[in-house]
């Protein structure tokens, strides 16, 4: 049995082991209990008392002692369904209160984080999809890009391609001269791209450069190393000089 699908229905490590030992002895004090699952004495009424809860085991009491019992097994689709419900009320609740949220966030500007950190590959993709999302529809993105994107994102590159095509987002890449080998590369790549020799290149490094932000992409870090910094200053900085680079790159 995978007792692994216990735990993705909301139970701990020692709630399963409890349970299924109350499964296959059948009704049992406390005592038999803690031989079976090798749970301590404190323990073992702490996890019967949350199963109770969950209405996955009752008792009764004869001789003034507990005598537990496991509910049975369709209970679990119960307390499943019940949690889904819950789940959905909260979800009702939240959302009334997201707009007091969103204007509480916007009341202090000055507070505003400038500048924030992600770390790994979904880290990236959040950033990411961030940006697609502020840029929707019909933004523009400038890059100076190490063409190491692709291999990075894996599955995910075509699809960031095709959001970028139905949003209608334009960009403009500047690539090592060596991607220009790279045909299925270019091919699958939405917007304008230039190439410059290796000498005058960042690579590994990706630099986007969209709004008043500013993303730096890491790929020799272990995980992935990604800043994005909201700084009008340094947004124009780099899109002056990306302009330059840009008239002196080939096509």
């Amino acid at each position: 049995m995978d007792l692994s699908l216990f735990e993705k229905a909301g139970l701990t490590k020692n709630e399963t082991k409890v349970y299924i030992s109350l499964l296959e002895k059948g009704r049992s004090t406390s005592g038999p209990l803690i031989k079976l699952t090798g749970i301590n004495s404190s323990k073992i009424y702490e996890n019967l008392n949350k199963l109770q809860r969950k209405g996955l085991v009752s008792y009764t009491i004869e001789r003034n002692k507990k005598h537990f019992e496991a509910t049975e097994p369709d209970r679990l689709l119960d307390y499943l369904e019940e949690k889904r419900r819950k789940i959905e009320e909260e979800s009702i609740d939240i959302k009334k209160i997201l707009p007091e949220l969103q204007s509480l966030r916007l009341s202090f500007k000055g507070e505003q984080q400038e500048a924030g950190i992600y770390q790994g590959i979904k880290g990236y993709r959040t950033l990411l999809e961030n940006m697609l999302q502020e840029l929707n529809p019909k933004g523009t993105y400038l890059v100076f890009a190490s063409g190491l994107l692709k291999d990075i994102l894996g599955p995910y590159w075509n699809i960031y391609q095709k959001k970028k095509e139905k949003f209608g987002i334009k960009s403009r890449c500047i690539w090592d001269l060596k991607v220009k080998k790279d045909k299925n590369y270019l091919k699958e790549y939405y917007g304008l791209g230039r190439f410059i020799s290796k000498d005058s290149y960042l690579s590994p490094v990706d630099i986007f450069v969209y709004n008043d932000k500013v993303i730096q992409v890491s790929y020799k870090t272990k995980p992935i190393f990604a800043v994005v910094i909201k700084s009008k200053g340094l947004a124009q900085s780099y899109r002056e000089l990306f302009k330059h680079t840009w008239k002196t790159a080939k096509e």
